[in-house]
């Protein structure tokens, strides 16, 4: 039986009409002012085009209807242009849901589905449908897929490890800086304030608090169970956010914190998916935000029974290695700051002692790093799967990754390095993207001469 979105997904559609043809209403104004045509009546053309954008979206909303069959999800739209798309259950790979607060209470939701197809026609969206369409779906979904009946067993966040994840992240400086530009922009709107420094921190707290409960509520309640060889979540206070990823979608898992969650002893764990509708950045989707390293093996365990429950123990680097790393990093902050420091002394006169402070700041900061670094870089594998500790961007990663998931694997060597006998491993997976690069800096070069024939045993 055909049926209609909810009556509420005219909204949805009418925002969408709205910016796709915003665009066209100037180009409108000028041509009828060029064609005499209702010249200067500027609110019947605006009026016309306001009706135009109504009528679209009725016309679209009308005629979408989607159909539950025992084996497939057919949708059909168009008016003129009938379109008619058979989705079988077994080819849909992940769902993801998302009910703003607002219509919550009426038990409706948004509905985006990813198939097997890697091009645009692989995600299918269901703006509003009732909750109970959408268990619906789940039911016949777990059906088809056939797998294999297994525990349900999960994970929910720990409220404590939960508030030291949020004030160790990055949006609290972005929380802090925007209330900071909110009171510098207060003077254009003519209200003086007395500056000192009481005020200025009750700011810097408020910044502090708001990036505080942007991220809480956003993991509030992170609840992440399998369940027939799917991994669904739950989170959110008041956008509730659902997720479900089969499993056979990990192309490996990560074990990442910052630097300072490092020193806290808390990590993420992800998953690096082929999946476009993550809502992450590259392919990555977090399985767990945040828990305690000492127990991520067993939660990790706890979900995915049949992936290692622990990472091997690394070969770490030679001491060759950790120099060499050192060496490199000092020698990109020496040049760099050599430079900026010498431009700061002939042109911001005093000021340069401010730039030559933060010199120094930066100094310790890639000491303090580059020590973090040469600890926890290293390989290993076993017959199936390969473990990497190093760092990518600003994190420290240890990573997880099946051999026949390894798209390619590359060692490089510069004439320095060879008299060393030292060597870097660049690899990568797939993601919703166009791959997850992780790279291994300074190993001894017999190790990564011997990752290298592992790898091309497969």
């Amino acid at each position: 039986m055909n049926k209609h979105l909810s009556p509420l997904a005219l909204l949805f559609f009418l925002k969408d009409q709205v910016s796709s043809k915003i665009g066209l209403l100037p180009a409108i104004l000028v041509v009828c002012d060029y064609l005499n045509f209702l010249k200067g009546q500027y609110f019947i053309q605006i009026s016309c085009f306001v009706v135009l954008v109504l009528l679209a979206a009725f016309v679209e909303y009308f005629s979408f209807t989607y159909e539950f069959l025992d084996n497939e999800l057919v949708i059909r739209s168009g008016l003129f242009k009938k379109k008619e798309k058979h989705i079988p259950y077994s080819r849909i790979q992940t769902i993801h849901t998302n009910h703003p607060f607002w219509i919550e209470p009426l038990k409706l939701t948004k509905v985006i589905l990813e198939t097997a197809n890697q091009d645009d026609d692989g995600i299918v969206v269901l703006r509003v449908i009732s909750q109970a369409e959408l268990e619906r779906l789940q039911a016949t979904m777990q059906v088809a897929e056939s797998a294999v009946e297994d525990e349900v067993k999960g994970y929910l966040i720990n409220s404590r490890d939960l508030a030291i994840y949020t004030l160790t992240s990055p949006g609290i400086i972005a929380g802090i800086v925007l209330v900071l530009g909110f009171y510098g922009k207060l003077s254009d709107f003519n209200i003086k304030i007395d500056f000192s420094w009481p005020l200025l921190l009750l700011v810097l707290l408020v910044g502090i608090v708001l990036s505080f409960l942007a991220t809480w509520q956003r993991y509030y309640n992170f609840n992440i169970y399998n369940e027939q060889n799917q991994l669904k979540a739950k989170s959110g206070l008041f956008t509730k956010t659902q997720m479900t990823l089969p499993v056979k979608r990990i192309q490996g898992i990560i074990f990442e914190a910052t630097y300072f969650r490092f020193l806290t002893k808390l990590v993420s764990i992800q998953a690096i998916a082929s999946s476009k509708v993550t809502g992450e950045e590259e392919g990555n989707i977090n399985l767990i935000p945040v828990v305690e390293a000492k127990y991520a093996a067993d939660a990790l365990h706890e979900l995915l029974p049949t992936w290692p429950s622990v990472i091997k123990k690394l070969i770490p680097l030679a001491k060759s290695g950790k120099r060499a790393l050192f060496v490199y990093r000092f020698n990109c902050w020496f040049w760099i700051s050599l430079v900026v420091n010498l431009l700061a002394y002939l042109y911001l006169g005093q000021a340069f002692i401010w730039v030559a402070i933060l010199s120094l700041v930066i100094g310790l900061y890639i000491l303090f790093t580059s020590i973090i670094i040469g600890k926890t870089s290293g390989v290993s594998f076993d017959d199936k799967y390969l473990y990497l500790g190093t760092k990518r961007y600003f994190k420290i990663i240890k990573a997880i990754l099946p051999r026949d998931k390894i798209q390619y694997l590359k060692l490089s060597q510069s004439v320095w390095m060879k008299r060393k006998k030292l060597m870097h491993i660049e690899l990568e997976v797939m993601d919703k993207n166009y791959g997850y690069q992780i790279r291994v800096r300074y190993l001894p070069e017999q190790v990564a001469k011997n990752v290298q024939k592992w790898f091309m045993e497969k």
